[in-house]
């Protein structure tokens, strides 16, 4: 299930890909059987979302990096990154966040960038504005009673959602400063 030791196994599996061919193999399907496995059983334990969930197996946490992912989605006109680019990005951003909160030691940060990072590069984002983004998320779909419900990490394989009313909007924009920042940087 989602844990760290599936997000260990992944690192594994990616740091040993070629970059320019993927070899179906069995460790890979079992790989993606376990990924599978995981967000079906979320989604069986929380089928219509409920919004008053806000514990680690909430619907919700299949989310993770979405929220500043959409935002950077919406700021560059859906233009400028993939999907998956902008999220990975969002990623970042939230285990940022989840730092700055003091909920996510710097090693576990760094062990999470290196997981992005083994996906492949991102484009870089220093130079958008950080107030924009920060107001984009304010048309997040997944917001509750005019709050961002963030999707924030207590450590690899926990996630804990978080109330956007409960973070100062200051510590907001610092961690997509340094979480874009550092990414433009080639993180």
């Amino acid at each position: 299930m989602g844990s760290r030791r599936l997000f260990k196994q992944t690192t594994e599996l990616l740091r040993s890909f070629d970059s320019k061919r993927v070899v179906i193999s069995s460790q890979l399907e079992e790989l993606i059987a376990s990924h599978c496995a995981f967000k079906a059983a979320i989604v069986a334990a929380d089928e219509r979302e409920d919004i008053a969930r806000r514990d680690h197996r909430s619907r919700r946490i299949l989310n993770f990096g979405h929220t500043i992912g959409h935002a950077l989605e919406t700021v560059t006109n859906y233009r400028r990154f993939r999907h998956g680019e902008a999220v990975g990005h969002g990623i970042m951003v939230a285990g940022e966040l989840s730092k700055n909160l003091g909920l996510l030691d710097q090693s576990e940060l760094e062990s999470l960038s290196q997981g992005v990072k083994l996906c492949g590069p991102l484009p870089s984002a220093s130079d958008l504005d950080v107030k924009a983004i920060a107001n984009a998320t304010m048309l997040d779909k997944k917001s509750a009673g005019g709050h961002i419900q963030w999707v924030l990490l207590e450590r690899i394989g926990r996630a804990r959602i978080v109330d956007g009313k409960e973070i100062s909007p200051l510590v907001v924009r610092q961690s997509i400063h340094d979480a874009l920042g550092k990414s433009g940087a080639g993180h």
